[in-house]
Order: structure tokens, then C-alpha cells, then sequence
């Protein structure tokens, strides 16, 4: 089995672990590090761009892709649908949870700029929130400290604290926090210590992991025997970078600029 994930940097990273735990596979991770981060790009841009990634993981035979970037998915899975004949897997943030818990108590979505202004949020908002209130957070800001932490381990808890505060999410007080980007679960314990009465906190990464899973139950596996998980990034990696990306768990990495659009 053959699974490729594509996201602009390590959030993608969060469902890969929930996935990894699930379903034993050879993994393909596609960092689009050169275009970092999805959420300030168009959609138009980012269409064609995860279009030329697939096309690339398709040339190591893929069984099934998991477009691991909430951003990404919003705005291009439904298209990559249609012109691609292999299941997608996509990330949407998780409101629908969120609301049945806030049960008409004030909840929250923190994503990036591009996410909460998009319809496709506005809808699942529309269609689940129900009596709740919900505020639109977003914040790029922050997929670069989470970018920031998992690279260097950096000490971010300062920097997340006060884009809470800039958001007026402590003033809100929301019961639940749906984390939008697949970058925030790295920020979890951040955002919480960022709020006097911590919210709950909502990802997909389990849900998505399922999902993996009931779909290449119907895949024949072609390939029986465990080979290395490959990191392929877009523009090259530091030497800090590099070590991290091998105590990650990836046998082979490598840069690919050819896949440079401009």
C-alpha cells in the first residue's frame, strides 16, 4: 500500500501520525515548502498547484492521496476529484462535533485567512452551528509557529499567547476552539495556556485516520513487504531540518525544484 499526503509544511504531519498508527503502509509525504504557507495563496494557484504534486506522487503509484492541508481541501479537493481517477481524502475542520459539545454555547474556528473566508466554511457553519455563536479567526501567524516548533523546537508560548489576545478570543471566552489548520494541534497546549478557562480543543486528525482506513480496506495491496517512508520537499532543507525529517521516522528524503511552477 501507497499513501501520499501533500500540505505546504508540517501540518500534514499531525493526520499522518493518527493515519501511521492505523494503517501499515509505505508513506509519501509532499512538503510544498517553496509555497509556504496555502492559506495567503488564491485558489486558482492552489488548484493547479496540488494538481502538478499529484501528478509527481502519481509517478511512485499511489493507491490513495490525503490532500493534509485544510486550506487545500476547501478549495481543491472536489476539483482534484475530478481530474484524477484515485480516492482523495480531504481536511475539513470539525465544527460539527464542536457544536454538538458547545450545544449553543459560543465556539470558535481558528484556521488561516484563507479558510474562514472561504464558503465552503460558511456553509458547514451554516449548516451545523446551529444556536451557537461562532467567531472566525484567521491566522497565519501562527502556521509559522507551529512551522517555528516543530523544526527548532522553538519556545513559541509568548507568540501564540498574543495572537489569542489580538483576536479578541479571550474576551469571546468560546466553550470549544475548532483547530481549522492541520499546522494548530502543534500549538495545542499553547493555545490553551493562552486562556484562563482553557476551551476544548477540536481536531480531525482520528476521524481522518478512519477514513484512510475504510478506504484502502477495499485496495489490493500490491506492494507485501514494508518499504522506507519518503519526505519530499520543494525547496531544499536545512541541515536541522534534515535530521529532524529522519527522527520523524522517513528513510529518504529528497528535494524536488524541478516542481517549482515559477
Amino acid at each position: 500500500m501507497r499513501i501520499g499526503f501533500i500540505d505546504s509544511g508540517v501540518g500534514g504531519l499531525s493526520i499522518l501520525e493518527a493515519v501511521r498508527a492505523l494503517v501499515p503502509a509505505d508513506y509519501f509525504y509532499m512538503m510544498d515548502n517553496r509555497y509556504l504557507p496555502y492559506g495567503t495563496k488564491s485558489e486558482l494557484f492552489i488548484r493547479q498547484r496540488l494538481k502538478q504534486l499529484t501528478e509527481h506522487l502519481l509517478t511512485h503509484q499511489v493507491d490513495l492521496i490525503v490532500i493534509a492541508c485544510n486550506t487545500a481541501t476547501t478549495q481543491a479537493v472536489d476539483w482534484l476529484r475530478q481530474q484524477f481517477d484515485l480516492p482523495f481524502v480531504g481536511v475539513v475542520p470539525a465544527i460539527k462535533p464542536a457544536a454538538l459539545y458547545c450545544a449553543g454555547e459560543k465556539m470558535a474556528l481558528l484556521a488561516t485567512p484563507a479558510t474562514v473566508k472561504g464558503h465552503y466554511i460558511q456553509k458547514l457553519v451554516a449548516d451545523y452551528a446551529g444556536e451557537s455563536q461562532v467567531q472566525l479567526v484567521g491566522s497565519s501567524e501562527l502556521v509559522m509557529l507551529a512551522e517555528q516548533k516543530v523544526w527548532a523546537d522553538a519556545d513559541v508560548k509568548a507568540q501564540v499567547a498574543l495572537v489569542i489576545k489580538d483576536s479578541g478570543l479571550n474576551e469571546f471566552a468560546p466553550k470549544a476552539i475548532i483547530l481549522g489548520c492541520t499546522h494548530f494541534p502543534f500549538l495545542a497546549e499553547e493555545i490553551r495556556a493562552a486562556f484562563t478557562d482553557a476551551p476544548k480543543l477540536f481536531d480531525t486528525a482520528d476521524a481522518i485516520a478512519r477514513r484512510v482506513q475504510h478506504l484502502t480496506s477495499a485496495i489490493t495491496d500490491l506492494y507485501k513487504e514494508k518499504g522506507q517512508d519518503r519526505f519530499v520537499a520543494t525547496q531544499e532543507l536545512t541541515e536541522q531540518q534534515k535530521l529532524r525529517v529522519k527522527q520523524m521516522g522517513f528513510g529518504q528524503q529528497s528535494c524536488w525544484p524541478d516542481l517549482y511552477q515559477d
